[in-house]
């Protein structure tokens, strides 16, 4: 192996050798500076889930919990909860919360929902749950898109199968109350 090296350093001189190594090792430090920007940027993880949500009486903080959970103090009323993680490398700046409908509602394609304590600026791993009430448009699957919108104008949409789920879940808790 060494023999071939030194035959191909016979073949070309020095100077064709460090001109080639130079050209490997600068296109490597671009490839890696080109990564490295793309990947500088705001990035979310965003989830939903029904809750209920009660007040703990030593500071007023909200707490969530399972709507099977039956803890002294959450309310009988359900909720959508939206959590957001800046997964990413830049603070992200969360304005609002807002969706469509499958089919209008009152003449209405969207909406819009009026947050609790938005905006709000996450910086890199942090998060933030914002709570809405549960209406007749997550209980039917009436929901067609339910998303997050940031400082910049761009939309981070919650799964479909987050939107199912609180569907399904809001059926089956919903009728546990009514029984």
């Amino acid at each position: 192996m060494l023999g071939y090296f030194m035959g191909w350093i016979k073949v070309f001189n020095l100077t064709t050798f460090l001109a080639v190594w130079g050209a490997l090792l600068s296109s490597i430090t671009f490839g890696w500076a080109l990564y490295k920007d793309l990947r500088d940027k705001a990035k979310i993880k965003v989830t939903a889930s029904l809750r209920r949500i009660g007040r703990r009486e030593v500071d007023g903080a909200y707490y969530m919990s399972e709507p099977s959970l039956n803890i002294v103090g959450s309310s009988e009323e359900l909720f959508v909860v939206v959590s957001v993680v800046n997964i990413g490398r830049r603070r992200m700046n969360w304005k609002g919360l807002a969706g469509t409908y499958r089919h209008p509602v009152n003449e209405k394609k969207g909406f819009i929902v009026s947050a609790r304590f938005l905006p709000k600026i996450l910086e890199e791993q942090e998060g933030h749950d914002e709570f809405t009430d549960l209406n007749d448009a997550f209980m039917s699957g009436n929901v067609k898109t339910f998303f997050v919108s940031d400082g910049a104008g761009r939309r981070w949409n919650i799964s479909r199968k987050d939107l199912k789920r609180i569907a399904s879940d809001a059926k089956k808790y919903t009728k546990d109350q009514v029984s």
